[in-house]
């Protein structure tokens, strides 16, 4: 078993080498090199994943797509069938740079999350021995009294933190997938849900922003999106709107039913310009949500520390309520 997990990793990038594999792509394209010259180099670069690379340049040579490929290293449907789309259009540099910048952000927030977290994981396991202490040492000296309050009160702190912990493991494997299905189960959580709409908004509108100023109708880019990757963000959605449209819907009706797509959407068609306007505005719009985004995430690891202490204060009143209690109950009965 522990064979199978260590060669399932050896076939997968981690976040961090993710994150290098598009950063070191888009540097060497903007420098002049070719896709195939790009990824011949990979393999001297990360000599510790030589094979890996290797066996990737292969593929791509034996004609393999690079999106497919890059699903079989570890990255989402949703990148996939975005590098797939700036492929066909010539913007891969353009791609490969918001998607590194993103990820970026992404990973620059879960470390800052991490270090946020630290202190209150500290204190929580100090108090878990506080607990063990005061059941194993000091409950036993009140194991007549009928005082069960702090029992109640720390039993229902545990059974909450169980369905914290439990949520956060789900959006936890949902971010890993990002695909449509995920995305819209993602959108539905209390805290992260607003985050992940305006995420899949700025990928659809820097998508279509993209295919715009290649001079695609709005017909085209869903008969485009339509042939991406099954189960993709943009196959879904590109699938959905070429549905209503066959039906008659006017692209103001589709924009108001699709819950990914941004209402301001409907005063830039309205607006009327050429495709190359259109295109601009587009994208304009798409950086706009970026910089939302990022401040949102800010805005959430930032509050993460003060409800962990708020978790945390409740746990000490329930461990002061175990122990005070009882001795109360028994002080009236004297």
């Amino acid at each position: 078993m522990r064979k199978y997990v260590t060669n399932i990793r050896k076939d997968k990038l981690n976040n961090k080498e993710r994150l290098e594999f598009l950063e070191y792509l888009q540097n060497s394209l903007a420098n002049g090199f070719s896709l195939n010259a790009s990824l011949e180099m990979m393999p001297i670069i990360w000599p510790k994943r030589k094979d890996l690379f290797e066996q990737l340049n292969k593929q791509i040579q034996a004609g393999k797509k690079l999106s497919t490929e890059m699903l079989n290293l570890g990255f989402s449907k949703t990148i996939a069938t975005q590098i797939e789309l700036s492929l066909e259009q010539g913007n891969l540099i353009d791609c490969l740079t918001q998607i590194a910048t993103l990820n970026r952000l992404k990973n620059e927030q879960v470390k800052k999350l991490k270090s946020e977290m630290t202190y209150p994981f500290v204190l929580v396991m100090m108090m878990i021995f506080l607990l063990l202490f005061m059941q194993t040492f000091v409950s036993n000296q009140f194991a007549e009294t009928e005082e069960h309050t702090g029992d109640i009160m720390l039993l229902l702190l545990l059974i909450l933190c169980m369905i914290i912990l439990y949520f956060m493991s789900k959006i936890m494997l949902l971010l890993k997938r990002q695909d449509y299905s995920a995305l819209v189960k993602l959108s539905h959580f209390l805290l992260v849900g607003p985050l992940i709409k305006i995420y899949v908004k700025y990928i659809l509108i820097y998508d279509v922003g993209l295919l715009l100023a290649s001079g695609f109708s709005l017909q085209k880019i869903c008969d485009y999106a339509v042939s991406q990757l099954e189960g993709s963000l943009q196959h879904h959605v590109g699938l959905k709107v070429s549905k209503q449209l066959a039906k008659g819907m006017s692209p103001t009706e589709i924009i108001k039913k699709e819950q990914f797509l941004p209402n301001e959407l409907i005063l830039l068609i309205e607006a009327g310009s050429t495709k190359e306007d259109l295109s601009k505005r587009f994208l304009l719009l798409g950086r706009a949500l970026f910089n939302d985004l990022a401040q949102d995430i800010e805005k959430l690891i930032v509050n993460v520390q003060p409800v962990c202490f708020i978790l945390i204060g409740l746990c000490i009143v329930g461990m002061y309520l175990k122990l005070l209690l009882p001795i109360y109950a028994m002080m009236q009965s004297i």
